[in-house]
This record gives C-alpha cells, structure tokens and sequence, in this order.
C-alpha cells in the first residue's frame, strides 16, 4: 500500500511539474515564436557543458553538507537524489524539492529532521554564493552609477563574511525551529562554514560563465562584462528562490535578467536572451534527471544478483 501511495505521488509531482512549465512556455509562445534563432553553436555547446557541471557539482555539494550534517549516504545515491528532486524546484513552495530527496535517506535511516536543516543550509549557501557573485559584479556594472559607492560594495562583502557565522545562521535557524517545534540548530564550525560557501561561490562562477556564454551565443559581448552578465544571473536567482510563489522563479527571474541586460545591449535581444535562458536551463535540467534515472537504472541492474541457470 506504501508503494502504491508512492507512485501515486509521483504521478502527481510530475503532473504539477508538466502543468507549471506548460503554462509558462504557453504564456509566452508568443514571443518564443518571433525570437532570431541565430546562435552561435560553440558557445551554446560551451553553455550547456558548464551549467551540467554546476549543476552537477551542486548536488556534490549537498553531499558535503550532509556529511557536515553527519546524515549522509553514499555519493552516487546523493547525487541521484538530488537530481531526482530538480523538477520539484517547478512546484511553487520548493517543499517538493526536499520531499523528492526523503525517501534515499530515509531507506538509509537518517533521520528527515537532519536532512531539512541541511536542505535549508543549502538553500542558504546558494542564496550566499549568488549573492557574493552579484556583488563582485557591481565592480563591473556598465554605467558611472555606482561609481561613487564603491566602497559601500566593499563594506557589504565584508559583513558578508561575517554573516556566515554559524551562530547567526544558527540564531536564524533558531526561531525556525520554534515555529517547527523542532531541533533545527547545524553543528557546523565557522571554517567548515566558510569552506563551504566559498565552495558554492566558486560553483557560481561556473554557473555565472555558463550563462555568459549563452548570452555570447544570441549577442556579441565583450569578456569585459563576464562578471556583470555572471551577476546579474546570481541575482534573478536570489529573486526566484526567495519568490515562493512562483514555481522556479517563472517570470520573475526573467524580469530581472531583461532589466539588467538591457543595460548592455538592445531591449528586443535582452528579452530573448531572458526567455531563452529558461529553455535552456529546462532543456539542460531535463537531460541531467533523465541521464541520473539511465544510470541509476544501470547500476541497479549491474547489482542485482545473477540467477543460476
């Protein structure tokens, strides 16, 4: 009956995924049909290779928290769960995320209560990552209007290293856990902390190129604005997160990127570029669950013991 109730739920989670991302590309057929298909090849290939491996190194990375967490399970089966729980991210709410995670971890008796403080760490460290990312890039912002606020930029990096003081985190994590009723304080030391986030900073640079090379392939941009472009993507991200109402940031994250590329290049290619970011992140997030469901399936056959004849 368990089983049966499992499968109902899937069924149900893909509908949901199928139906916010039909609605969408639906909403915005429109435009996708008048966009100048006149890509560059190379650098959307390049694009594609380095958003799999930030994506990639992403779950690699939830695999380190929970090891911090002392709730892990091997690296192969994190990675897979993670990857499994990618489509929930079209769920408004983001709790399908970590549902879709539960059940490898659960089979392997670590108690769920662990891995959502871990899911809520993660989030952090990727909202943190995205954020550094953004604020580097407003050294490199197009115009003179920061110019004089410069070190105002300097003085927000620094308390951003002091914001990853697990005691805050955990003061933060605190309060949740009051609501929760539960015990949602991480174990974490201020190196190990700040290990990781420079971990996930780094992984957004990545994921910052990926998408700089996707803008290079609609519209010729200078390497010199690589940081801008790399920032202005870590920030539609911020947004889409912390708008839970809007599966995957749909719309919201688009908004962001038009007004920020608009400031480097021509208003009609912007909005392209800002509608085809999500085809491509969809096209490339659709190839890495399928690709974890192939392999996994492989492995499971390569285990199972062979009958004698």
């Amino acid at each position: 009956m368990k089983k049966n109730l499992i499968q109902v739920i899937k069924i149900i989670f893909f509908l949901l995924v199928i139906y916010f991302l039909g609605s969408y590309f639906l909403d915005n057929w429109e435009k996708i049909k008048e966009i100048d298909w006149n890509i560059d090849a190379f650098s959307l290939t390049v694009s594609f290779l380095l958003y799999f491996a930030y994506i990639v190194t992403l779950a690699s990375l939830w695999h380190f928290i929970t090891k911090l967490n002392q709730c892990s399970i091997g690296h192969f089966d994190a990675v897979i769960a993670y990857l499994y729980s990618i489509p929930g991210k079209y769920i408004p709410g983001k709790v399908f995320m970590l549902a879709a995670r539960c059940p490898a971890y659960e089979k392997q008796n670590q108690p769920l209560r662990k891995i959502t403080v871990c899911f809520l760490l993660e989030n952090a460290c990727t909202l943190l990552g995205a954020a550094f990312l953004f604020l580097i890039s407003l050294f490199f912002f197009p115009n003179d209007l920061l110019e004089n606020y410069k070190y105002l930029t300097v003085l927000l990096i620094i308390a951003f290293f002091i914001c990853i003081n697990p005691k805050i985190i955990n003061f933060f994590l605190g309060i949740v856990g009051k609501i929760a009723k539960k015990d949602m304080l991480i174990p974490v030391t201020y190196p190990d902390m700040l290990k990781t986030v420079l971990l996930f900073i780094a992984n957004w640079l990545v994921a910052g190129s990926g998408f700089y090379m996707l803008v290079h392939a609609v519209y010729p941009v200078p390497a010199s604005q690589w940081l801008y472009i790399g920032g202005i993507y870590g920030l539609s991200t911020i947004i889409g997160i912390l708008a839970l109402f809007a599966p995957s940031g749909l719309g919201v994250r688009e908004g962001i990127l038009t007004a920020g590329l608009c400031l480097i290049m021509p208003e009609e290619y912007a909005l392209t570029i800002s509608l085809i970011s999500r085809l491509w992140q969809t096209v490339a997030e659709i190839i890495l669950v399928s690709g974890a469901f192939l392999v996994n399936q492989a492995v499971k056959l390569s285990r199972k013991p062979k009958q004698n004849i």
